[in-house]
């Protein structure tokens, strides 16, 4: 197979009957520790996964828990009465089932109590429940998750969730711990705060932020504002143009990506970085140069000499050019596909799959990793 794969004798049939054959497979033979999260991860190809999902939904084992909680998740299959008795088992995989089948609203302190369990994987099935049909009661308990769960993960999510609800008390209560949060949870409230539910008082928060927090997290307040506002705040478009010429590397890319076209000093700023050996900033400016035409054909030089080098955005200034169809990139992304992380080689796997380079794709389906051969199966089978 790995033969046919380099001589390119695969097409977009012959990839997504290997990509059935590989999800299939691995649904029926996992059983290591991470098969777990693996399988949770299957939700966006699970109606054409079902019938792998449902056989193995069958088993006592953790991995027929998750194959139960992603048809759960997903809709493929009703709520049975069995979902609901696994709350004292002895399974956090099977108290996580429990978990999220407790949507009706008479079954939301079940919910809440399973926010307290022991099991991360049980507390994440309680915020799904709850996110799937939030309700303003929830607004108390989520506070307190948002701020004490241990895992950052389910704090972030908490806090979209409280975004969803729209719960004005909530939010201020949130606000009251700003000075305890960590960055990726202030990132979270800002994006919260502008959700559809919370944003014509969550904007007025938003714009306390701008103004009083010099820090990234003021630069992410006045891109929200600007994007919601038409025309843009202007003293939102000062702070982002003040970030763009004296920020730091991120704040400068959020001021890169979100001050308005029309902004004079956007384009003075991205001429000097378009030009500049910074990295990262100079490949996101010659990425927006390439849509100008008076500045395209030099943008497209400078991107080849970058994907060329050895430069940690080597692999970015790559990618943008993969997606114009450049074959020299997209033969370097090809070579991605043996980077020594699993993480990397799913991504690169998922741009080859849009470029249709299939024998790359069915590669990626032979890889050594569980992670990199389910997930390149399951976007290959969703797409």
């Amino acid at each position: 197979m790995e033969v046919a794969a380099e001589r390119r004798q695969f097409n977009a049939a012959r990839t997504s009957e290997l990509a059935e054959v590989v999800a299939e497979r691995e649904i029926a033979t996992a059983t290591d520790a991470a098969a777990y999260d693996r399988v949770v991860g299957l939700e966006a190809c699970a109606s054409e996964l079902y019938w792998p999902l449902k056989h193995r939904s069958k088993g006592e084992d953790d991995i027929s828990a998750a194959a139960s909680l992603v048809l759960l998740e997903s809709g493929q299959r009703d709520l049975d009465e069995s979902d609901l008795s696994y709350a004292h088992s002895k399974s956090g995989a099977w108290r996580a089932v429990t978990a999220r089948a407790a949507f009706r609203p008479e079954r939301r302190s079940q919910v809440y109590e399973a926010l307290a369990d022991s099991d991360l994987r049980v507390r994440r099935a309680a915020i799904r429940t709850i996110n799937a049909g939030p309700m303003l009661a929830d607004g108390r308990v989520l506070v307190e998750v948002a701020r004490l769960d241990p895992d950052m993960q389910l704090r972030q999510s908490a806090l979209s969730t409280l975004g969803e609800i729209g719960d004005l008390n909530s939010l201020l209560l949130i606000r009251d711990t700003w000075d305890e949060m960590t960055e990726p949870s202030r990132m979270a409230y800002l994006q919260a705060l502008n959700a559809p539910a919370s944003r014509i008082r969550g904007g007025q928060i938003l714009t306390r932020i701008m103004e009083a927090d010099d820090s990234l997290e003021g630069v992410v307040a006045a891109s929200l504002l600007c994007s919601e506002s038409n025309p843009p705040s202007g003293y939102a478009v000062s702070r982002l143009v003040q970030a763009l010429r004296q920020g730091t590397l991120s704040e400068r890319l959020v001021a890169l990506s979100s001050l308005p076209a029309s902004e004079p000093e956007l384009q003075i700023e991205i001429s000097k970085f378009a030009q500049s050996d910074t990295p990262y900033l100079r490949v996101a400016a010659l990425e927006l140069w390439l849509r100008l035409p008076p500045h395209a054909e030099q943008a497209w030089r400078r991107l080849q000499a970058v994907a060329q080098s050895k430069d940690t955005d080597a692999l970015e200034a790559s990618r943008i050019l993969a997606m114009k169809g450049d074959e020299d990139s997209i033969l370097r992304l090809e070579q991605r596909l043996a980077a020594p992380f699993s993480g990397e080689r799913i991504a690169v796997a998922r741009l080859l799959l849009q470029l249709k380079r299939w024998g790359a794709v069915a590669r990626a389906l032979t890889d050594d990793h569980p992670a990199v051969r389910l997930a390149t199966a399951c976007n290959v089978i969703a797409q």
